[in-house]
């Protein structure tokens, strides 16, 4: 995918990685409503829920399915072969849908067989999700404390088999913007299939860099940011989705297609909803 292009897409994991932060948990009828607001607001990539691994998450995932139109509605898995066909089913009737999948790729300097076993499951769940789906997203859960070496070849690994985007997280929220945007620019300097895929980050908030992190890496080519409302997720949050709005229209390079004038709006109703502001 062209680095030039200069529009970034918008994932929001509000309803999902949201439901992480502690004490907050959505209905479906509060999911419909978010995702709908969502939706107005030209947000690219809605994640719903854990469908394998939640049965509340698939039903959410099946009925939003039926209601968005232009949206892409996400729904997480791991590497099991199930979760990915919970996943698959939850959004067989959505008229754009996306399976997102991850591994962990920090196998703490583990041997070369754990490797090799680690990059098959890679090729396994991520050709069995674009089995089911010409959309498949692979994140390399906790790659900013991985070997990057083996990170690399983790990521090429999916692209070969059919990632359409690469998700590369600060899971634990570690990282500063210095280390992540070096760690992002080894990846296009030395995966040599990276322009087959669009490349996300998924910044956590622990060190107040979530939104700081995602900005920085948009120079090094990534060009989908994860965020969500309020800045909600576990620990201390994800990157906030006004925040990142706000920072990219003003940055002048880069783009976004959204309605701001809703974001406020949104923010309220998960302020409501979840009782935090």
């Amino acid at each position: 995918m062209s680095k030039n292009n200069n529009k970034v897409i918008l994932f929001d994991t509000t309803m999902r990685d949201g439901e992480l932060t502690p004490g907050v948990k959505m209905n479906l009828k509060e999911k419909i409503r978010i995702a709908e607001l969502l939706e107005a607001i030209g947000i690219d990539i809605i994640e719903v829920g854990y469908p394998g691994r939640y049965a509340k998450d698939f039903e959410e995932v099946a009925q939003i399915s039926q209601l968005l139109k232009t949206s892409t509605i996400c729904g997480l898995a791991s590497g099991n072969p199930d979760e990915i066909l919970a996943v698959a089913k939850a959004i067989k009737n959505a008229d754009k849908g996306r399976i997102h999948t991850y591994n962990s790729v920090n196998l703490n300097h583990q041997s070369g067989a754990i490797d090799e076993e680690v990059l098959s499951q890679i090729k396994d769940s991520v050709s069995l999700a674009r089995n089911y789906c010409e959309d498949v997203e692979w994140s390399a859960f906790d790659a900013t404390r991985s070997n990057p070496d083996f990170l690399c070849k983790s990521i090429e690994t999916a692209i070969n088999s059919g990632a359409t985007t690469i998700n590369i997280p600060d899971s634990l929220g570690l990282a500063t913007s210095e280390e992540f945007s070096q760690l992002i620019t080894r990846v296009f300097n030395l995966v040599p299939n990276i322009d087959k895929a669009i490349v996300s980050v998924h910044c956590h908030n622990d060190l107040g860099l979530a939104v700081a992190n995602s900005i920085a890496a948009l120079d090094c080519g990534v060009r989908q940011i994860e965020c969500a409302i309020n800045g909600l997720g576990a620990r201390k949050g994800n990157a906030d989705l006004e925040e990142v709005v706000m920072a990219i229209l003003n940055s002048k390079s880069y783009r976004v297609e959204v309605d701001t004038s809703l974001i406020s709006t949104a923010s309220e109703l998960v302020s409501k909803i979840t009782g935090i502001g």
